[in-house]
């Protein structure tokens, strides 16, 4: 069983942190269809719940198999984890060199809405002589 459960965190690191890491990307560079400003925040929400879910984990997950492969006492588990760690820096690494070349933040970042501007239904004089049109 602690081969199964093992085998199982290495793979969720291995197959689902990239996963996570990949979509939330793919979401960021996207130009939803967004029509409100809340459908917009919601997407961006959502794309930041994806990408920071993927950075906890890719943290997390080989520090935790590496312990439980500790534990158990299985050396080619640890092995395995021991490795894992080197791929999570690289990672890390991977991630900063995309978000340095970004143009805008990838965590933090709400795309625009479709949301026709609010019609003027009223006149702010200027100064310089140009009065409200009609009156």
């Amino acid at each position: 069983m602690k081969r199964l459960g093992l085998g199982g965190l290495f793979f969720a690191w291995l197959y689902g942190v990239p996963f996570l890491l990949v979509v939330g990307l793919i979401r960021r560079v996207s130009t939803p269809y967004t029509p409100t400003d809340e459908a917009a925040r919601a997407f961006g929400a959502t794309t930041d719940a994806l990408l920071t879910a993927g950075l906890v984990l890719n943290a997390v997950l080989p520090l935790a198999g590496l312990l439980l492969a500790g534990l158990a006492g299985d050396a080619g588990w640890r092995r395995h984890f021991g490795w894992a760690l080197g791929g999570m820096v690289l990672l890390y690494l991977a991630f900063a060199l995309i978000d340095g070349m970004a143009t805008s933040p990838l965590i933090g970042h709400s795309p625009a809405d479709q949301e026709p501007d609010p019609p003027v239904s009223h006149c702010v004089p200027v100064s310089g002589g140009r009065g409200c049109p009609g009156g």
